[in-house]
């Protein structure tokens, strides 16, 4: 009777913690998405979110339910007392997020003026896309060790990473988005002052 009480005591922290893990980086997610609509205006998130939903449609396709199969299948062996067949589901999780998340990032990456110019006639999506395509692949390997440690039915590195992750992807893209932002107004600089008066 105790231990099926320390059992689901044990149950409802580890919820806890995914649950306010989850909060903070919708939060975070919140905040960094005003400052960048600013930065790039109503034009330029017009073109995040159509390669927004470009970049999630190859997520899916490279790590979707990576992490609920991962956490299953370790949880179901340790529960055996199979704990080398436990990491050897770990190593071959890796392994593949390493080939889908990689091969995910390069068609992103290198399909950018592809999917956006000939496909979706946006072409100036493509800088946002390549800016999120390396995204796939490191969600994709994180999915892997979230899973792993939410099958050993320790939530705190799955909730670290899942506010880490939110909080780099919020600096690179702001970063990268107000990089080109700048890039652009500074070659219009140039081309004014360079060419002759009418």
């Amino acid at each position: 009777m105790g231990k099926s009480k320390n059992s689901d005591a044990s149950f409802i922290m580890q919820g806890s913690i995914l649950a306010i893990a989850s909060i903070i980086s919708r939060i975070v997610g919140l905040i960094y998405r005003i400052p960048l609509t600013a930065i790039i205006g109503k034009t330029g998130n017009d073109y995040y979110g159509t390669a927004y939903s470009i970049y999630n449609i190859i997520l899916i396709m490279s790590s979707f339910s990576l992490p609920l199969a991962v956490s299953k299948l370790v949880a179901s062996r340790m529960g055996n007392g199979r704990a080398k067949d436990a990491f050897r589901v770990f190593k071959g999780a890796l392994g593949f997020a390493i080939v889908s998340g990689g091969l995910g990032a390069l068609l992103l990456y290198f399909g950018a003026d592809y999917f956006t110019g000939t496909l979706l006639k946006t072409p100036l999506s493509a800088i946002a896309l390549k800016v999120l395509a390396p995204t796939v692949f490191v969600v994709a390997l994180l999915g892997v060790f979230r899973g792993f440690f939410q099958g050993l039915n320790t939530m705190m590195p799955s909730a670290f990473s899942q506010v880490a992750e939110q909080i780099l992807n919020a600096i690179v893209r702001a970063s990268c988005f107000t990089a080109s932002v700048n890039s652009r107004f500074s070659i219009r600089r140039t081309q004014v002052i360079t060419s002759p008066p009418a």
